[in-house]
């Protein structure tokens, strides 16, 4: 049973077979609220680490599960490994990090589920406050611990998209240069093989061209000296004829 419910079952009762949540240590100072680290533009250093990337569960590059998509072309959902990262991110953090000692944003959060048989969610909401109160919860630390998630979020945010964009630099953009100087060397090629093409057009029209007056040459040498024969022979003939 969670702290929320030990302090609301004289008033509220509920579903017994819950799991247990692990005992934290008691609460520390409230920390200042910090706006939030946005995600960074992806930068191809190639020693960008990140669990999902470079550890030995390589979740974003071989998903368990393929996405739905939208009408649109567009991915319509994360992945569960993925949500349950994030989920695993946050329950770490929650445990290790001195910032999140006592109740918390996330104590918060996951005792609201307790009083899910609250309807109003302006009255859920009063509710696990209130009574949160007593352990210490105030509404600076419950704001400044829910920022410190988002920086958290977003530093795993900014750590993944260096060590994806390395990973894509490493995998995908090799290849594509080497297309490129591929598709080079095949224009040049092909321009050589048009050039080559071309010159053997020239060429074989040359050759028809001197086929033809070789040819005419030799028929019309050939013809002469036929005709001189002939010419000769019926000189003979007449000479025997007429002698």
């Amino acid at each position: 049973m969670s702290f929320l419910k030990q302090l609301l079952t004289p008033f509220v009762e509920f579903d017994e077979g819950e799991q247990k949540e692990p005992a934290k240590k008691s609460s520390g100072g409230a920390a200042a609220p910090v706006a939030p680290a946005p995600p960074s533009a992806p930068v191809a250093d190639e020693n960008a680490q990140h669990p999902l990337i470079t550890g030995t569960s390589n979740a974003a590059n071989t998903p368990a599960q393929v996405p739905t998509y939208s009408p649109a072309g567009t991915i319509a959902g994360p992945l569960p490994e993925h949500e349950q990262y994030f989920e695993k991110l946050i329950a770490e953090a929650n445990i290790t990090n001195p910032l999140f000692q006592g109740t918390d944003y996330k104590e918060f959060v996951d005792s609201k589920i307790d009083i899910d048989d609250i309807t109003d969610e302006a009255l859920k909401y009063r509710t696990a406050f209130n009574v949160l109160k007593s352990t210490g919860l105030t509404k600076e630390k419950l704001i400044s611990t829910g920022q410190e998630y988002l920086n958290i979020i977003g530093r795993d945010l900014n750590s993944f998209q260096g060590a994806h964009a390395a990973q894509y630099q490493k995998q995908v953009r090799q290849k594509e240069q080497l297309i490129q100087k591929k598709a080079e060397e095949l224009q040049t090629l092909t321009q050589r093989i048009n050039t080559l093409k071309g010159e053997i057009n020239q060429l074989t029209q040359d050759i028809n061209l001197t086929k033809d007056k070789l040819d005419t040459t030799r028929n019309s040498f050939l013809l002469a000296g036929e005709n001189k024969q002939n010419e000769i022979q019926a000189e003979l003939q007449k000479i025997l004829q007429y002698f």
